[in-house]
């Protein structure tokens, strides 16, 4: 559990560091930096919700055959292809974006797709891999991101200007709330952790520790934007592409460590690739509960398949970065709210209401 949880960390600081200060700051207003705070009850009631569904499941098995079992063989088969072709859309947005972000602060004159395909070759090498694997590269991710992430909030946090995010009064709540929204666009990745959870081995203490690593993922997330919206203000930063590699630009120590860009660009690559092959793993999870792949070869043969699909969406589903943009904002985050939180809440409740009326059956023939 705790090496998935390290992946998904990891995976998460990927849309964190592009939605939220923008996000926030554009419509969150000064109380904006609150955001992940105000989301960490959601993200608490989605870990409780995932523990309930796995509650009583076979060992092995993950959300899709969760699905399968709670809504019935009709029903679970289309959330389960429904989380599966959203898993796809996902994958295509965060591969499109990752050659933008490259092209935008390192190499101007470089052809995108050879970033693109660079990146997903190694997320295919991870997904081809055994679970473990993966888990064990997302400590790996986890570790590098967590000590560039402490280097930029710590010099970034002695330039920040208070009056830029404090005081926060009664009329910032609502800015606040709308910036509580986009968090929990970028929170809902996280769900896509629980189709790999056949893979994990479940252990006493497993729900403490994932609702511990929900908090310390929030509290994180609200130290990036009080930062990054400290170092600019609401208004300036709302009108970023990415507040956080701009404000990379500007911190170092001079004399000593004055190029701390470079470094923390090529680390976030990690933070890339961790949600890459997160993605990419699950929809392969979906995928084997839909159409069951009895060999290692099939298998195989499934990740290379939706690796295809997925660059050949990343390349050619986006015209332009407008384009690209405007889906993030009015398809993905809106999309991540109810594939994240709101299907598998439906699940544990007909699950819940199923038991309710099967009770209610025995009692009666008693």
């Amino acid at each position: 559990m705790r090496q998935l949880l390290a992946l998904l960390f990891a995976a998460l600081l990927c849309p964190a560091v592009w939605e939220l200060p923008a996000r926030t700051g554009a419509g969150g207003g000064r109380g904006g930096w609150l955001s992940a705070v105000i989301v960490l009850p959601v993200l608490l009631g989605l870990c409780w919700i995932v523990f309930r569904l796995f509650e009583g499941s076979k060992e092995g098995d993950g959300l899709a055959e969760i699905f399968m079992q709670v809504l019935g063989p009709g029903a679970g088969r289309a959330a389960t292809g429904a989380c599966l072709l959203w898993g796809m859309a996902l994958l295509c947005t965060n591969l499109r974006l990752f050659g933008l972000r490259f092209l935008s602060t390192s190499y101007r004159n470089a052809p995108m797709p050879l970033f693109i395909a660079a990146l997903l070759a190694l997320a295919l090498w991870l997904a081809w891999k055994r679970p473990c694997v993966l888990a064990r590269a997302g400590q790996v991710f986890y570790l590098a991101l967590a000590v560039g992430l402490g280097v930029v909030l710590v010099l970034g946090g002695v330039q920040v200007e208070t009056k830029n995010v404090l005081p926060v009064w009664s009329g910032d709540i609502p800015g606040a709330l709308r910036g509580a929204a986009a968090a929990g666009g970028v929170l809902g990745y996280a769900v896509f952790g629980g189709f790999l959870g056949g893979e994990v081995a479940r252990r006493e203490g497993d729900r403490r520790q994932t609702m511990r690593w929900a908090a310390v993922l929030c509290l994180a997330l609200t130290a990036l934007q009080w930062v990054c919206l400290g170092n600019f203000g609401t208004g300036l930063a709302g009108r970023m592409e990415s507040p956080f590699f701009m404000m990379v630009k500007g911190i170092g120590i001079k004399g000593t460590f004055e190029r701390v860009e470079s470094v923390i660009i090529a680390l976030w690559v990690f933070s890339d690739l961790a949600l890459a092959a997160l993605l990419l793993s699950a929809c392969c999870r979906m995928a084997e509960a839909l159409f069951p792949l009895r060999s290692e070869k099939r298998r195989r043969g499934a990740v290379l398949i939706l690796g295809i699909v997925g660059l050949a969406g990343a390349l050619w589903l986006f015209p332009d970065a407008f384009t690209l943009r405007k889906w993030v904002e009015r398809r993905v985050l809106p999309g991540n709210l109810i594939f994240g939180f709101a299907v598998p809440g439906v699940a544990l409740l007909v699950r819940e209401l199923r038991t309710a009326v099967g009770r209610g059956k025995i009692q009666r023939e008693e």
